[in-house]
């Protein structure tokens, strides 16, 4: 899964170093307080529109940030019992449970 500086530099290919370092910056610094992706756009979907320029619209800013919060998420630690984890490489439950019932 890309980063948010991936995403970023993907989707804005002309975005200039400080504008980067600073839409960066609030992403990590404030990612435990983007409780949805509203406020994420809310941060940084303006500074991202003027950066754009006309070639995204309201919608397509939106899809940026929301690629942008699920990074966010999946790369934040969970404290809940009940998390989801990306794995590194898939995993056959068949091989598990052979185990089970040789004993």
């Amino acid at each position: 899964m890309a980063t948010c500086a991936e995403i970023l530099r993907s989707e804005f290919p002309e975005i200039d170093g400080q504008v980067f370092d600073y839409v960066t910056g609030v992403l990590h610094s404030g990612s435990a307080d983007f409780e949805s992706v509203d406020d994420l756009v809310e941060a940084v979907g303006e500074l991202l529109q003027e950066v754009s320029g006309d070639s995204k619209d309201d919608a397509g800013i939106r899809a940026v940030c929301q690629r942008m919060y699920n990074t966010l998420r999946l790369a934040e630690p969970q404290t809940q019992g009940n998390t989801q984890v990306l794995l590194d490489a898939p995993i056959q439950l068949s091989k598990i449970t052979e185990n089970y019932g040789r004993r």
